[in-house]
């Protein structure tokens, strides 16, 4: 029978690897399972003692892995299978190619900061310096070390929504991590159990109503990263209705899985699909502020024309027809502005807030020409139309002095 010589420098790889890691004081624990992507874990000695600190490896052996090798680094191409799987993993991966000619591994962290999108697929640059040796221990070793949160969450928002008939709360809940959906259950029930008696209430008036009172009815809405709040994207929801409460005062229910009789709970199962895509759309901090700011001052230039054709149209030195046509055609700049205002990618966590002021200033702008557009001529009255072109002029200021606010945060 012939021998598989792919199969055998695979072999030579893993053993290569081994040797090296063993040489460190570490312990080298072979995955012998084909196809999924993990070659091997190793487990951090310190004080030759165990700690449990795991890492999984991926192991290339051959001349092909090493064919796109620079100066300073070794370009790894990799299957979109493998990506994902690793990504996923509970474990850090390193990605681990052995050269059996000079018995040197060189080593790189599969995460979001290493991984590069390419037009067909992905790569990670392994740089020459990177050997698993003595020199990188310390190094590797950081990746097996995690934090561990002092709290399993955090409670970002409550929101007292309550009525005459029903003491009701709200809540936005950030994870410390990824948890098993058990895991998960049990924060559910500690957030809800919280929530039944706290005493929040959003004013005066619904403090007086419901002081004392236990809650009647909860929802919940679990979140795995800030970006994630700002998408709305979240991995469950949940609703809790006292028993107390009367049936008649009761929402409509949830569909989802009912848990302990009393809380039911709808998992997002599209999280990742959804979560994936959003994130697409998403853009970097200096390409949204880049993009922004130049639809900004077009916009801007355009309001101080419309705002001196106000001020000579009120002094009697532009007749009303004359007025009209040119806030038509100045309808017409402001409007493409704001498409392109909306098209401009989705902003980063950091610039939500002021993506919300730039799209209501963009907004503003358009209403401030509406009323003499076309259609605004044929909607409203000459007197409705002239209240409504001030007060949006207003708002814009307004608005503009937030965004100038919000500008000044992310800078």
């Amino acid at each position: 029978m012939k021998a598989d010589s792919k199969s055998h420098t695979g072999r030579i790889g893993v053993a290569g690897t081994e040797l090296i890691f063993n040489r460190l004081g570490w312990i080298f624990r072979e995955q012998p399972i084909e196809d999924y992507g993990i070659d091997a874990h190793v487990e951090i000695v310190e004080n030759d003692k165990a700690t449990g600190k795991l890492i999984a490896l991926q192991i290339k052996c051959g001349d092909s892995w090493f064919k796109e090798t620079t100066e300073n680094e070794i370009v790894f191409r990799g299957k979109a299978k493998h990506l994902e799987y690793w990504q996923q993993h509970s474990l850090p991966v390193l990605v681990i190619l052995y050269n059996d000619q000079e018995g040197y591994a060189y080593w790189q962290v599969v995460n979001k900061n290493t991984v590069q999108k390419t037009v067909k697929d992905w790569k990670l640059l392994i740089p020459l310096e990177q050997k698993v040796d003595e020199s990188s221990k310390t190094e590797i070793e950081k990746f097996s070390k995690k934090l561990t949160p002092a709290s399993d969450y955090t409670i970002l928002s409550l929101r007292d929504v309550s009525h005459g008939l029903a003491k009701r709360y709200s809540a936005n809940i950030l994870l410390s991590k990824e948890f098993t959906k058990s895991e998960i259950t049990r924060i559910i029930k500690d957030v809800t159990t919280e929530l039944i008696t706290r005493q929040y209430y959003r004013n005066k008036e619904a403090k007086q109503h419901w002081k004392g009172k236990n809650t009647h009815i909860i929802w919940l809405f679990l979140y795995l990263s800030l970006d994630d709040v700002s998408r709305t994207t979240w991995i469950c929801r949940t609703q809790w209705i006292s028993k107390e409460l009367p049936p008649e005062y009761s929402p409509m229910r949830l569909d989802g899985e009912l848990i302990d009789g009393e809380i039911i709970v709808d998992w997002n199962e599209n999280y990742r699909d959804i979560s994936t895509l959003l994130s697409s759309y998403e853009v970097t901090k200096e390409d949204y502020l880049d993009s922004m700011l130049d639809i900004l001052e077009l916009v801007k230039y355009v309001v101080d024309q419309i705002s001196d054709l106000i001020t000579q149209y009120d002094s009697g030195k532009l007749d009303e027809s004359r007025y009209i046509s040119l806030m038509v055609k100045l309808e017409s700049e402001l409007t493409k502005l704001y498409f392109e205002g909306t098209d401009v990618g989705t902003s980063p966590t950091e610039c939500k807030d002021l993506s919300q002021q730039f799209q209501s200033l963009i907004s503003i702008a358009h209403n401030i020409v509406l009323p003499n557009s076309e259609i605004g001529l044929k909607t409203w009255e000459k007197d409705n139309r002239e209240y409504l072109v001030r007060q949006a002029m207003k708002d814009y200021h307004k608005v503009l002095l937030k965004l100038q606010f919000e500008l000044e945060k992310v800078n």
